[in-house]
């Protein structure tokens, strides 16, 4: 069999969950499975580690470089209006759009899986069969936070029904596929991430106080601004507790929110390697995660492997993908059941704190790439013998 995929995410994202799942999953393919790329030029990390592309290029000029060069608003837009206008430019994303339907006009593969949603491939497919992964519905569920013509809004819907097969990663992903877009049940399989692999984290930690951790961005559906109410008041008790963030740095809009409610000096944000997030995992009292909404989230899976616990809005996937192992509030008015939630973690003894790290690592073991490896195989096995 042979698969060829695009170059859609290895180009919009130099890291980040969707290049890193597709790395994963062709990684753990078996020899017998031949995996193509169509992508010339990247600066993907996952890409460049997995090493699955033997010919692989530094970018020249993309979006990003672009807007470090050219750093004025409204740059990304203009890079994008002018990239699509004139195709022949020498950009990173049309050499590689190029390459991708190369690849697609010779026919020579057997299914053929876009990394994202722009239909550009749907001419070139001659009859082969197509399977299309949908990570999440935030941009129909929440539209105010993306923009009218986003192409998850404008091209998912056309590329759902012409698939041969979907594959969603949650039964909340599904579900949400069947009833906003009416997707017939048939045609979706669930297909669960992997997760790392368990981890002792040894050493000291880096930050030397009590502290819960918040990973990642924090923009909108993402709940933080409920988070930082609910800590400011248990904060008022805990004199030392800090709620330690990774991502993008605070803007302005955060750090009015902060000074706000009186926690600027208490909530505090670390640029973190590879390393530094597994070690905040490891000696946090809790990973929150008080978002709306995820399609899976990943950083339930990182949490349980570094033995942290998890504190989680009974929203969206998080039942699903926690189960017993995961500690959970409801996302009430005022917050309260996330703060007292929060003074409950801050009570456990060892022993009890120790029980909940271990049903993590125990539910951590039902998310492997090697199954899901095996579960996608199938997939396309199905769509090749209709």
């Amino acid at each position: 069999m042979k698969v060829l995929y695009d170059y859609q995410a290895f180009t919009m994202q130099y890291f980040g969950g969707v290049s890193k799942c597709f790395c994963e999953l062709i990684s753990h393919f078996p020899d017998s499975v031949e995996a193509e790329i169509g992508i010339v030029q990247s600066d993907n990390v996952h890409l460049k580690q997995s090493r699955l592309c033997s010919k692989l290029h530094p970018v020249g000029i993309d979006s990003y470089k672009f807007r470090e060069r050219y750093n004025f608003r409204g740059a990304y837009r203009l890079y994008c209006t002018v990239n699509k206008l004139f195709p022949s430019l020498p950009t990173a994303e049309n050499i590689n759009k190029l390459k991708s339907t190369e690849l697609l006009k010779s026919g020579e593969y057997d299914v053929f899986h876009p990394t994202f949603f722009d239909c550009y491939f749907l001419p070139y497919l001659n009859g082969k069969p197509f399977v299309l992964t949908v990570h999440d519905m935030m941009p129909e569920i929440f539209p105010r936070y993306f923009g009218k013509n986003d192409m998850q809004i404008m091209e998912k819907k056309k590329l759902v029904d012409k698939a041969s097969a979907i594959i969603a990663v949650s039964k909340q992903t599904k579900y949400d596929l069947i009833d906003i877009l009416n997707v017939p049940e048939n045609k979706v399989t669930v297909i669960y991430h992997g997760g790392p692999q368990k981890e002792m984290i040894t050493g000291d930690p880096i930050i030397k106080v009590p502290y819960f951790l918040y990973m990642g961005t924090r923009n909108a559906y993402k709940n933080f601004d409920r988070l930082v109410l609910a800590f400011s008041q248990v904060a008022e008790y805990h004199k030392d507790l800090l709620l330690v963030c990774t991502g993008g740095d605070f803007n302005v809009s955060e750090m009015n929110l902060l000074q706000q409610y009186g926690v600027e000096d208490r909530v505090v944000h670390l640029f973190a390697s590879e390393s530094d997030v597994k070690n905040l995992y490891a000696f946090a009292k809790a990973f929150i995660y008080p978002s709306l909404y995820e399609g899976f989230g990943m950083p339930i899976l990182e949490a349980f492997a570094y033995g942290c616990p998890v504190l989680l809005n009974k929203k969206s996937c998080f039942p699903e993908i926690a189960d017993d192992a995961g500690f959970f509030f409801h996302d009430d008015n005022d917050f309260s059941d996330l703060r007292e939630k929060m003074e409950e973690v801050l009570d456990w003894n060892d022993e009890k704190r120790n029980f909940i790290i271990q049903k993590g690592y125990k539910r951590l073991t039902s998310f492997r790439w090697e199954e899901a490896s095996r579960q996608l195989l199938a997939v396309y096995h199905s769509v090749m013998n209709r």
